[in-house]
């Protein structure tokens, strides 16, 4: 299973579905709007496997936005540990997500 984030409608970011939810739940955590939250855990407790930031309201979606392209690289280099397979290539697939997000 994969999961997909749509930066925006002609943006998509795809990747395998622990990855996918892994990213979701780094940019769920300490969000201001407990709706947001409660969208973004949904997605992930019920495996639905997409997350459209066009969904969001404005102020979230800059958040969630910055986030991506500030927090998420490092967050994943700090979390992900050492011994996963393939490692290198799931932090470099969150850099492309990273890429698309600066220019959303």
């Amino acid at each position: 299973m994969s999961g997909t984030i749509a930066v925006a409608p002609d943006k998509r970011w795809s990747a395998a579905g622990w990855l996918f939810e892994w990213a979701v739940e780094a940019l769920a955590e300490d969000l201001d709007d407990d709706a947001a939250v409660a969208s973004l855990r949904e997605i992930v407790d019920d495996n639905l496997g997409w997350l459209g930031l066009d969904d969001l309201s404005p102020a979230v979606r800059a958040e969630v936005l910055r986030r991506i392209r500030t927090e998420l690289v490092d967050r994943a280099d700090r979390e992900l540990p050492p011994t996963l397979p393939n490692r290198s290539e799931a932090v470099d697939l969150l850099r492309d997500l990273s890429r698309l997000a600066e220019n959303a």
